[in-house]
C-alpha cells in the first residue's frame, strides 16, 4: 500500500454498467439511445460533488476521485448506448471496459482499482479473496438525495486485532471465514486511509463527505476499538452505530449510505440476515 503521505490520485473506483444503468426497464421498442438512470446514480453524482469541492479549495488538487466503468459480456449496441448514455448525463466516466466474465480480476488489477463496488455481492466477494478492495453498492435510487459521499466501514472487522480473528474458531466460525475477515481488512485499511485524507480537506460542518462505523454484532469493545483504529489509520468518523446483534436495516434506512463495506458478512449465512 502506498504511504498516504506520498500518494498522489487518483483514487480510483471500478463501477458496473448495470448498477449505474437501469437495464431491466429497457423496452426494446424504444429507440432512444439513453439509458434508463440505475441503482448507482446518485453514487456518481456525490462523487463529482466531492471532487467539485476538493478543486473549489485547491485548483491542483490531485487526490480526486476517478470512475471508471466496466461491462461484461453486453452486445455492440449496449456498449453503444452506455457510452451515449454517460455523455447525455454529463457523468465523469474515466474509462470504459468490455470484458468476459473471467476477465474482472485482471481488469481491476490491471487499472489498480482501490475500490470496487457492486451490488452483485458475489462478484464483491471474488475481489476481496484476491486482495483487491471490495464493497457493496448500497441501494441508492432516490434522486432527491443530497449530493453527500456516505461511506460505512464494518467495525466487526476493523475492530477485531489479528489475534482475536483467529480466536473465532471457538465461537463457530470457519478458517474461510476468518480468512475472509482478515483479507478485507487489509484491503479496507488501503481505502480507508486514502479517503480519511480526502475526509481530511473539509471542515466538520457542511462536508461533502461522510464516514460511519456499523458494528453490527460485536461488543460495544469491539466498537471502540474500530473507532480507534481507524483514527489510527486517519479517519474522522462522523457516525457510529453499535447494533449488538439487533437488526441493521433501520438504520440503513435512515443513514441510506451509498457503500456499505461489511467485509464479505453478506456471504455468511450466519450472519446474513442482520444486514438485510
Amino acid at each position: 500500500m502506498e504511504d498516504k503521505k506520498n500518494y498522489s490520485g487518483p483514487l480510483m473506483i471500478a463501477l458496473q454498467y448495470n448498477d449505474l444503468f437501469d437495464l431491466d426497464s429497457t423496452s426494446t421498442s424504444t429507440n432512444t439511445d439513453v439509458l434508463p438512470k440505475g441503482r448507482a446514480f446518485t453514487f456518481i453524482k456525490a462523487v463529482q460533488a466531492v471532487n467539485e469541492r476538493l478543486v473549489e479549495q485547491n485548483k491542483t488538487e490531485s487526490l480526486l476521485f476517478e470512475v471508471i466503468l466496466i461491462a461484461k459480456e453486453c452486445s455492440e449496441e449496449i456498449k453503444m448506448k452506455i457510452v451515449e448514455s454517460v455523455k447525455h448525463y454529463g457523468l465523469e466516466i474515466g474509462k470504459f471496459f468490455f470484458y468476459k466474465k473471467e476477465e474482472l480480476i485482471n481488469t481491476l488489477q490491471s487499472n489498480k482499482v482501490k475500490l470496487f463496488l457492486s451490488t452483485e455481492r458475489d462478484d464483491v466477494y471474488e475481489a476481496l479473496h484476491t486482495g483487491i478492495p471490495a464493497a457493496l453498492l448500497y441501494d441508492q435510487a432516490d434522486d432527491h438525495v443530497l449530493n453527500r459521499l456516505k461511506v460505512i466501514f464494518s467495525g466487526d472487522v476493523i475492530g477485531f486485532s489479528e489475534d482475536s480473528l483467529d480466536s473465532l474458531s471457538d465461537f463457530g466460525f470457519s478458517e474461510t471465514q476468518i480468512q475472509t475477515f482478515k483479507a478485507a481488512k487489509i484491503c479496507m485499511k488501503e481505502f480507508a486511509v486514502l479517503i480519511g485524507q480526502m475526509r481530511g480537506r473539509f471542515g466538520k460542518e457542511n462536508s461533502p463527505l461522510c464516514t460511519c462505523v456499523l458494528t453490527s454484532w460485536g461488543s460495544r469493545n469491539v466498537c471502540a476499538s474500530a473507532l480507534k483504529t481507524l483514527r489510527e489509520w486517519g479517519v474522522d468518523v462522523d457516525e457510529a452505530f453499535c447494533l449488538a446483534g439487533a437488526p441493521c436495516s433501520p438504520i440503513l434506512a435512515v443513514v441510506k449510505p451509498h457503500i456499505l463495506w461489511d467485509g464479505g458478512l453478506h456471504n455468511m449465512r450466519d450472519l446474513s440476515t442482520q444486514c438485510q
